[in-house]
């Protein structure tokens, strides 16, 4: 590899170095049980910003729609909570929110737990999942996550 190549490459996987993975979850998709949401990450990174971002159609079934990390040592194992009836048509939901007054239901900030930014520490994945029952029909919601890197190379991608 050419030297300009693996400079570019080292400044772009430095530690404060910031990316963004996204995944696109159908709502019948969605179960009970944790599933993978991002690969296990090669080192730690910094969740800056979670952005639940539904289609024409949304999610339903489920109580809530969850992001959680496996193996979570620090804080709580579900860091992000929706009410799946605020992810219907056309919904945005966002963590944290930028508004300087309590989140509602009508200010696209979520509404049941919003624990970002949070750490994902090395080997660690991010997972969702649905609360109390499965998830319904065809509608999408993508999923974005802000990420920044606190050592060399940390790494996750959508899986």
């Amino acid at each position: 590899m050419p030297l300009r190549s693996q400079i570019k490459k080292a400044l772009t996987q430095s530690p404060g170095s910031v990316f963004v993975i996204r995944k696109n979850i159908t709502s019948s998709n969605v179960t009970v049980a944790q599933q993978a949401l991002s690969s296990a990450a090669t080192g730690n990174i910094l969740v800056e910003k979670v952005i639940f971002q539904t289609d024409a159609t949304g999610l339903a079934g489920m109580t809530d729609f969850e992001i959680g990390v496996s193996g979570e040592t620090y804080g709580p194992n579900l860091l992000v909570v929706e009410a799946a009836s605020n992810l219907g048509a056309s919904a945005i939901r966002i963590a944290p929110h930028g508004a300087t007054f309590a989140d509602t239901t009508t200010d696209d900030g979520m509404t049941v737990r919003a624990a970002v930014p949070f750490l994902l520490e090395a080997g660690d994945s991010l997972q969702f999942s649905g609360s109390v029952a499965a998830g319904t029909g065809a509608g999408i919601c993508a999923v974005v996550v802000v990420c920044r890197r606190m050592a060399q190379s940390a790494n996750i991608v959508a899986v």
